[in-house]
């Protein structure tokens, strides 16, 4: 059950202060938490973690990221065999911002992305002879990413309002994107107000139901640029849902810096 401690000889983005797997886990409490972020994973068996009053239950594969002097306490059920890491770096002031939350992260292995094999690979460069510092900072942010998005994804897709009233705006949007659609007709569907769905929108996605319809209608008319040569600009702009050559040009533009003749273009010999 290796276990290793680095002290980054230069400055790094994000960096390791400790990381280990196969560790048999024993019974710890932390009244102060621990003063780096923290991941903890199950390999063999399953533990219990205790953070602000809520119990998590890490069975294998499943694993959890502790923000950085957060109370916390855990303790095995039988035999409890995990991997952990700690970070440190130059970005740690701004982990928060870069993981989009400064609650703890809880995600879990899949085949897409593999939390546990990740580690390994870390833990197999600490085993090198020769350590890449910046190999390793690059795996590190690319940790924290994948974490980043999986907190998104579960964040937004299990929260109540986002089922409720964004999921169902979003499938409209991308359905009916060559119709005529205002966000009142999208809200009168969900029996709520403009104003509410645009504040949702905006929590949720980062941006609203106009915006969201005007760059799914650009994305769509930049695949029929490029995949349907035969069709011309008039055709494209009513195929996406534009009221007009001239606001589609417009509109295309604002979006890309190019108008649509200049996209195409940029694809194809003239």
């Amino acid at each position: 059950m290796p276990v290793y401690f680095h002290l980054a000889i230069q400055p790094l983005p994000i960096t390791l202060e400790s990381i280990g797997n196969q560790w048999l886990q024993p019974p710890v409490r932390r009244i102060n938490g621990y003063p780096y972020y923290h991941w903890l994973q199950t390999e063999k068996g399953s533990g219990r973690i205790k953070i602000n009053q809520h119990d998590y239950l890490l069975t294998t594969g499943h694993g959890i990221l502790i923000p950085a002097f957060m109370p916390h306490e855990y303790f095995p059920e039988g035999e409890w065999v995990v991997n952990f890491a700690t970070f440190e770096g130059t970005l740690a002031p701004a982990f928060d911002h870069l993981l989009q939350t400064n609650l703890p992260i809880l995600v879990t292995d899949h085949d897409f992305f593999s939390f546990s094999h990740h580690i390994n690979r870390m833990i197999t460069m600490f085993s090198q002879t020769e350590l890449n510092s910046f190999k390793l900072s690059q795996l590190c942010y690319e940790f924290f990413l994948q974490l980043s998005q999986e907190a998104s994804h579960y964040s937004h897709s299990n929260h109540p309002a986002f089922k409720a009233y964004v999921a169902p705006t979003i499938k409209e949007i991308e359905t009916h994107y060559a119709e005529i659609i205002s966000i009142n007709q999208l809200a009168e569907k969900l029996f709520i107000s403009p104003q509410y769905l645009n504040r949702l929108f905006k929590q949720f996605v980062q941006t609203s139901p106009y915006q969201y319809l005007l760059s799914f209608r650009i994305n769509k008319a930049k695949e029929l640029l490029i995949n349907r040569k035969e069709l011309s600009i008039q055709s494209i702009a009513h195929q996406t849902g534009f009221q007009s050559p001239s606001q589609f040009s417009l509109l295309f533009k604002q979006q890309t810096q190019l108008t649509p003749k200049e996209f195409r273009q940029l694809h194809f010999l003239p």
